[in-house]
């Protein structure tokens, strides 16, 4: 019932779009053009949307007319191009793609479609769907052959998963990339994607703190970008070498790298390409002591930074300069980029639906908004400051002091009373588990522990659905039993040592098992045992001290 009512509705908005298609009239000049002739003119004039309007309306109205179904998929298409701004209106166009040509088999349809679908849905934030599409789409790619679009999916599902954070299934997803745009013996047809697919390479072994292989593939994309006409990539190859010599530590070369990309770059640039450039000069300056130098950078990033186009990774550029002009007490420029980032950073959050339990900041939101509400009122202290107030805060400080002392003793005296009701309430404990530990017999203890070592050794505890109840049933004992021994012997309960065996586990295959360590933590976390990658990473955490993904980084 509801996929009927959401098809009708949906049927619905397509014939309004349909009507309005049928209401446009074709220009006579138009008229008797073919598809060949009105695509020339679709791709001529891109950057004169009532001109591409006016073509695809025609290209669409004359398939339809035919009632020639691949090409009207054609005329879907290039409305799909030229909606992508109303991402409301172009899934619509995707959504009709789809529909027309699932249960056929066109070069390159359905695929385009769901391809489509896909950008618009990671655009909206909604990262499950786009994946669904892309997967889709490159199925029906596959089964076509089709070598472009084949390459054009596996690039954006890699871009999906470094945006959820997954850099090292987005890292197999490039090199698996790399590797069929060579296989195919298309590197002169499709040059453009090979260089970039090095260069996405180079980025995330950077992301992913490999220097050594990042370098690699920034020389390779350097090389093979500087041997052919357009250089493609060629700039911000060289920001990736700088950004790559800042984390070897190399920071007058960092510099020099970026100096160049900068100067390469041009009024312009895209702002992805000239803000990065920006921070990785700040930060190599900062790691040099020219702190001037620095803020000069850190000051382009903020200047250059709208709400539309933040993102974490510029983070740092923010929070040092807070910490410059808290440190020079510049209270208005320190609340005006605190506000801004705490608006920024709110926004990203929403938009942003994953958890990632290994994202630590300096400056939290909570911190922030708590740092920024106090420096307004110390703002208006300052501007308000009497005789009469240094009075009152004189008054206020030894009532507070006093205060202070008074809760403070009996808070200690509420302590120490609560440590001996603890210390007593321990003396019973043991009395009580000491006389009940007397209950079970030698032999059965013996017998429990020898296949506890077994279950050690087996690897048992990997299973994620194991409880006490079928470990005791397998030992052929109870849980009480059980629990006991475990709590008596191995000074733990039974969770905490089912999670400290897999967590033991996991660090040993993570140390010994290059593959393994380029898993998602999640699939880490479900072939250790655990359910939740959260509880994993919490688990890893308190055992280790760092949370998976640091612990993986340090090792490579």
């Amino acid at each position: 019932m509801t996929t009927s009512h959401t098809y009708n509705r949906h049927y619905a908005s397509i014939k309004l779009k349909d009507n309005l298609i049928q209401s446009k009239k074709t220009p006579d000049s138009l008229q008797n053009k073919t598809y060949k002739e009105l695509e020339n003119r679709f791709n001529a004039n891109r950057s004169d949307s009532l001109l591409v309007t006016t073509y695809s309306y025609a290209y669409l109205r004359k398939a339809k007319k035919e009632s020639n179904t691949f090409e009207i998929a054609n005329g879907y298409h290039m409305l799909c191009q030229i909606t992508i701004g109303d991402l409301d209106t172009s899934v619509k166009y995707a959504d009709s793609i789809i529909d027309l040509t699932k249960n056929k088999r066109y070069k390159k349809y359905p695929t385009r479609g769901y391809l489509f679908k896909g950008l618009i849905c990671f655009s909206k934030h909604q990262y499950s769907k786009a994946l669904d599409s892309y997967l889709l789409a490159l199925r029906s790619a596959e089964l076509d052959d089709d070598a472009e679009n084949i390459i054009a999916l596996k690039h954006n599902i890699a871009l999906l998963r470094h945006t959820l954070g997954e850099d090292r299934k987005a890292l197999e997803t490039y090199l698996d990339n790399l590797k069929f745009i060579k296989t195919q013996d298309t590197l002169v047809k499709f040059r453009p994607h090979y260089v970039t697919t090095l260069f996405k390479i180079s980025s995330t072994f950077n992301d992913l703190k490999n220097v050594d292989s990042g370098l690699i593939y920034i020389k390779k994309t350097i090389k093979t970008s500087l041997a052919k006409k357009p250089q493609y990539y060629y700039k911000e190859a060289l920001i990736n070498y700088g950004i790559n010599s800042y984390l070897r530590k190399d920071y007058q070369s960092a510099i020099d790298s970026l100096t160049k990309a900068e100067k390469l770059l041009g009024p312009n640039s895209i702002y992805a390409s000239k803000v990065k450039s920006y921070l990785w000069l700040g930060k190599s300056n900062m790691a040099l002591n020219r702190e001037s130098k620095a803020f000069v950078y850190f000051k382009k990033v903020d200047s250059m930074t709208e709400m539309s186009n933040y993102s974490a990774s510029i983070r740092d550029a923010y929070t040092t300069l807070i910490d410059h002009y808290k440190k020079i007490d510049d209270k208005d420029n320190q609340l005006r980029l605190m506000q801004k980032l705490i608006q920024y950073d709110s926004v990203t959050n929403k938009n942003n639906k994953r958890l990632n339990v290994d994202i630590v900041r300096n400056y939290d939101t909570a911190q922030l908004i708590k740092e920024k509400d106090l420096l307004i009122k110390d703002v208006q202290n300052q501007n308000q400051k009497t005789k009469y107030n240094s009075f009152l805060i004189g008054v206020l400080s030894i009532f507070m002091i006093t205060l202070f002392y008074y809760f403070f003793y009996k808070r200690k005296r509420l302590q120490d009373q609560k440590g001996f009701n603890k210390r007593l309430e321990n003396i019973k404990n043991k009395k009580i588990k000491k006389g009940k530990e007397l209950e079970i017999d030698t032999k059965v203890t013996n017998n429990i522990i020898q296949k506890l070592e077994k279950f050690e050794n087996s690897e048992a505890f990997l299973d994620s659905n194991l409880t006490m109840a079928k470990v005791a049933k397998s030992f052929k004992t109870n849980s009480t039993y059980l629990s006991k021994i475990i709590n008596t012997h191995k000074k733990k309960n039974f969770a905490k040592y089912l999670n400290d065996l897999r967590i033991e586990y996991a660090i040993k295959k993570i140390k010994t098992d290059r593959k393994f360590r380029l898993y998602a933590i999640k699939s880490i976390a479900k072939d250790v045992g655990f359910n939740s990658v959260q509880s994993f990473s919490n688990a890893f955490y308190k055992k280790t001290g760092k949370y998976p993904s640091e612990f993986i980084r340090k090792i490579d």
